[in-house]
């Protein structure tokens, strides 16, 4: 099913918040963010108390948007709390939790539950606050306890934890994708045919394992089902760069923008080929395009002055460097302030600052 088919269906089911639920949450899952928060704010105005999960989807469209906040999603997640008392919210609420007292009192509560499910999502929150090792132990009880019938039973909370595992394989070496992950993923896909996260996760677990024609495979296996995915295009663009097929990359790239003219990540990907190949001009057309194609995307504008830079440039990089750096998020920034040439463009900055002040 399409973007389109499932805006479509959205529209044409307005007062059913089911349905509604589903559409956005698979919305979310493209990266449609902001239409996926429109249709899911509808289906909580309709059913407010009927689907906790739901609140934690609508945050992560705020999460996830660079147009949009963390506090912004946060506040979903609070939302849904008040309203539902969910022990799943607060689960996922864990992820977020900066007080660690308060988050010891939740991972201890939520700990000791007897959902499976639950814990699956513990395990996956714990992640983002770095306890690999606790998240690893949760998890690993959370899958026994569903019982040898789990490729039966199959709950959707599988997803999530397909996705952990894939996480952890970085802390956790030893363990084995292909055959803890892959089988499960594979169920999923065949349950939910028209999820795409299925999908887009077993992309991700390859990609892991850096088997780029095992990548080829199952992005051709995705787009045949969801044709208009556009990083679904980026991820088989990158797999063919791996393997030093340069033109194919570029192909997948060109629809992957032609799809998604704000797909800033597909621009640098072309220009970095395109450059690769001796082609700088049209790399300097596809990043200066970046600005001005998404223009709420501060971290694109900062990566667009460092090329700028790179490429002797400095007055356009002071530009966009300018323009972009003070909307960076908070974990943008600390990931740019370490950068070399982003610490140039500034001391580029405070001299024609001094330079002006002095004349």
């Amino acid at each position: 099913m399409t973007i389109q088919d499932l805006l479509k269906k959205a529209d044409s089911h307005w007062d059913d918040a089911i349905t509604l639920i589903d559409i956005g949450t698979e919305l979310e899952s493209r990266t449609r963010l902001p239409e996926a928060r429109r249709i899911l704010e509808r289906a909580l105005s309709l059913a407010p108390k009927d689907f906790p999960e739901a609140y934690a989807t609508l945050a992560f469209t705020h999460f996830r948007d660079n147009a949009s906040t963390a506090e912004k999603g946060e506040m979903a997640l609070i939302q849904g709390l008040e309203i539902t008392d969910s022990d799943i919210l607060k689960a996922w609420y864990v992820a977020f939790i900066d007080d660690p007292p308060a988050r010891d009192y939740f991972i201890e509560y939520l700990g000791n539950h007897a959902d499976p499910r639950l814990r699956i999502i513990l395990g996956h929150a714990l992640l983002w606050q770095g306890m690999h090792d606790e998240s690893a132990m949760i998890l690993e009880d959370a899958r026994a306890s569903i019982g040898p019938n789990i490729m039966e039973l199959l709950p959707k909370e599988l997803s999530v934890y397909c996705s952990s595992l894939i996480w952890l394989k970085g802390a956790k070496p030893q363990i084995n994708i292909e055959e803890s992950v892959i089988p499960i993923l594979h169920a999923l896909q065949e349950r939910h045919p028209d999820a795409y996260v299925n999908f887009a996760t077993e992309i991700t677990a390859w990609q892991v394992m850096k088997d780029w024609h095992a990548v080829l495979d199952v992005c051709k296996k995705t787009l045949a089902k969801f044709p208009d995915e556009e990083t679904t295009m980026l991820a088989m663009a990158l797999a063919y760069d791996k393997l030093g097929k340069s033109h194919h990359a570029l192909h997948m790239l060109a629809k992957a923008i032609g799809i998604k003219p704000t797909f800033a990540r597909a621009r640098m990907v072309s220009a970095r080929i395109l450059e690769s190949l001796g082609e700088v001009e049209l790399a300097k057309e596809l990043m200066y395009q970046i600005p001005e194609a998404n223009p709420q995307y501060a971290a694109g504008i900062v990566h667009t002055a460092i090329w700028a830079f790179e490429h002797g440039d400095k007055q356009v990089a002071l530009e966009y460097y300018r323009r972009g750096y003070a909307d960076l998020k908070p974990f943008e920034k600390a990931q740019f302030e370490s950068h070399p040439v982003v610490k140039q463009i500034a001391e580029e900055q405070k001299s024609t600052i001094l330079l002006n002040v002095l004349q």
